[in-house]
């Protein structure tokens, strides 16, 4: 009788020297798409190395995809927790099983029932989730989150900034899918609520967030853009810049929305 298989049945536990070298890759990689998002108009939303365990760095199979159901159905707090975290994080660089699993439908429906949800961290993680499957390269994976959005309106309209800058953050990598997104999303409210946000908060994050969605919503082709202009977009822009004085970061992206609005 030969050795016992049980080994077989586990994954293989890295080496230190190899969990440093798979997190140095990450990182290179995590730039590169950094760069590639300041092209695409769009941002993804990632955890820092400490955060991403190296364990995401396998490949998504069908068990991780049971898995992550169950946890998202659980009736624990941690376990859906647990779930939307490994989610999001493997979202960043899904593999070609997950991006079947988010295309299938399912993933964005339990992300929705959360973000329906009372529990305000599991909210926010699917949120998360959402914007980073709103940020992907793919056309239709993308476009998968636009079945989230009705649902994500009342939260940019949120007082709880968190779930508010979340939610601009997802509708803002929307708006940059083309002009068909952009049209969901005005049909949806989007547009006259992020021109609120604009016109109103003080949040410093907030604010450059909501510059960028907005940047992205002020893309043409679309039906509506001289519409920005009747709901005073130039006006509340000009006022933010008048508040926010020096700072760099809210400049900048204030900028980008003037470029958008006179291009």
């Amino acid at each position: 009788m030969g050795p016992p298989r049980f080994k077989e049945l586990y994954k293989p536990v890295p080496s230190s020297r190899e969990v440093r070298q798979r997190r140095l890759s990450h990182e290179q990689q995590l730039r590169r798409l950094h760069r590639e998002q300041v092209f695409m108009g769009k941002r993804l939303c990632f955890r820092t190395p400490q955060e991403s365990e190296t364990e995401s760095e396998y490949e998504f199979t069908p068990s991780d995809t049971a898995e992550i159901i169950n946890g998202l159905k659980s009736g624990r707090h941690e376990e859906r927790v647990a779930a939307l975290t490994t989610l999001s994080t493997k979202l960043e660089q899904p593999s070609e099983a997950l991006q079947r699993f988010v295309r299938g439908g399912e993933c964005t429906r339990l992300l929705v029932e959360i973000v329906n949800g009372v529990d305000r961290d599991e909210k926010l993680q699917s949120l998360w989730c959402l914007t980073n499957i709103a940020g992907g390269e793919d056309a239709a994976l993308a476009e998968t989150a636009l079945e989230a959005v009705p649902h994500m309106v009342p939260l940019i309209e949120s007082s709880d900034g968190d779930l508010q800058n979340q939610a601009i953050w997802a509708v803002g990598n929307l708006a940059a899918e083309g002009e068909g997104a952009r049209e969901q999303l005005r049909a949806n409210g989007v547009v006259e609520a992020l021109a609120a946000v604009l016109a109103h908060t003080q949040d410093a994050q907030v604010l450059q967030t909501a510059c960028f969605a907005m940047s992205n919503l002020a893309r043409r082709p679309s039906s509506y853009f001289d519409g920005l202009f009747a709901l005073g977009v130039p006006e509340a822009v000009a006022g933010q810049l008048r508040r926010v004085g020096g700072d760099a970061g809210c400049v900048g992206e204030l900028a980008w929305v003037c470029a958008y609005l006179t291009a």
